[in-house]
Parts: C-alpha cells; structure tokens; sequence
C-alpha cells in the first residue's frame, strides 16, 4: 500500500552559495599577512630608492649604477605583490557572484511556490532587481524601497557582480606603490565590499522572511549545514 504522501529531496542552493561566499571571504581574510608583507617588502625599496635620489641629486647620471640595481629588485617586488593578490582577488570576485546567485537562488524558489505556468515563466525573464521588487508586492507585503536600506546594499551587489561578470577593462596610470590599481575598489575587491555582500544576502531575505511572518532560514545562522532538503506533499482523499 502507498503511503498518503509524496517524498520530494530538494536542493538548497541559495544554503548552498551563501556559504560558499562566506568560506571565500574567510580565505580572503588569510590573505592579508602576505600582501601586507610583500607591500612592507616594496616600501622599504622604495625609501632605498629615495635615498639614493637624494644623494646624487646634484649629479643624477652618478646614481645610474646604483639605481639601476635597486631598479631590478623593485620590479622583482612588484612581482611579488601581484603574486599576494593573485588569490585574494580569486575570493573577492567569488563572494560577489555566490551573494548574488544565492539571493537569485532564494527569490525563484520564493516565487515557484506561488506563481504557476507562464506566470512564473514571465518572473524567470526579468532582472535580479526586479524579482526582488516586485515579488513582495504580488504576495501582498511592504516590500522594498529602492532608496533605502537593506535594498541599496542589494544594487552595490548587483553592481559589483555586473562590473565582475560583464568585465570591460579598466586601466589607469601605474602606479608607483607597488602597481597595485586604485580602480579594485570600484569593482568590489575589498573586505569591506565582500563582507557588505554577505551581510546584504542576510539582510535581504531576513526582511522578506520577517515581512511574510515566517521563520528566517536557519542555515544564514550557522557555519555549516547541508544542502539538501525533504519536501512532503500529503495526498488527501
């Protein structure tokens, strides 16, 4: 005899992402001793490079020799700190996209549990923002104000995930502290920005869950969970 209920597994992939964020934001924090040596490494380079300037300023072809050198090093340095950041932008760039694809993630699967057929077909094809705005307001809450946070948290996000996964080059003068471009905090590429992700992914959907009366998820509460969940549907006669 069937049992009066069906069984469906599920696939927690908003769970999935955000935790994904959060463990690249941890290997991005642990990042930080070889950068800020590499940087201290090249600055004491650089105060060589001043000293050697400044005795030899009234006979600049005097400090060829010894310029030319320290030249060598420097460059070798700069090197250095492009290897330290290599990773850490490795785990900034994920953060941003992770956040973004867990709140996409956790709007859809909002949204199949009210919208049906075309209705749902149609919310597929419209913009992360979008979903967001609109979705609450179908089902009747308060929703979101664009100006206002924990939404404007939510477009630097979408910003940031643009800028990264629709790349158009960006260039600037060098820059003599260690070639290190001033233009990565446009794109996110900070602690800061990635640890405002994750607090936006928290934000957002704890607003919504609060809005609809219903318990936040726990897996924003914990550091590990697994992504799988049972989903019972009751067959009434």
């Amino acid at each position: 005899m069937k049992p009066p209920f069906t069984h469906h597994t599920t696939l927690l992939l908003d769970a999935m992402c955000f935790h994904a964020a959060r463990r690249n934001y941890d290997a991005a924090t642990q990042c930080m001793p070889a950068i800020r040596k590499a940087e201290s490494d090249f600055n004491i380079l650089l105060q060589q490079e001043t000293t050697i300037l400044e005795r030899h300023k009234d006979d600049p072809d005097s400090s060829y020799n010894e310029h030319e050198r320290l030249a060598i090093t420097m460059e070798s340095q700069e090197y250095e700190i492009g290897l330290a950041y290599g990773p850490f932008l490795q785990y900034l760039a994920t953060v941003h996209i992770l956040c973004a694809t867990s709140l996409e993630a956790h709007i859809n699967i909002r949204a199949k549990e009210t919208l049906k057929g075309r209705f749902f077909r149609d919310f597929e094809r419209i913009s992360l923002e979008a979903k967001w705005l609109f979705l609450p307001k179908l089902l009747g809450i308060a929703g979101f104000e664009p100006g206002t946070e924990p939404f404007q948290g939510f477009a630097r996000l979408i910003k940031y995930r643009n800028e990264i996964v629709h790349y158009k080059g960006r260039k600037e003068e060098w820059n003599r502290q260690g070639g290190v471009p001033s233009f990565l905090e446009k794109l996110g590429f900070t602690l800061a920005a990635a640890e405002n992700s994750l607090d936006c992914v928290r934000n957002m959907i704890t607003t919504l869950a609060n809005q609809l009366d219903q318990a936040t998820p726990h897996w924003l509460h914990v550091v590990e969970d697994g992504y799988f969940g049972s989903e019972f549907e009751l067959h009434l006669r």
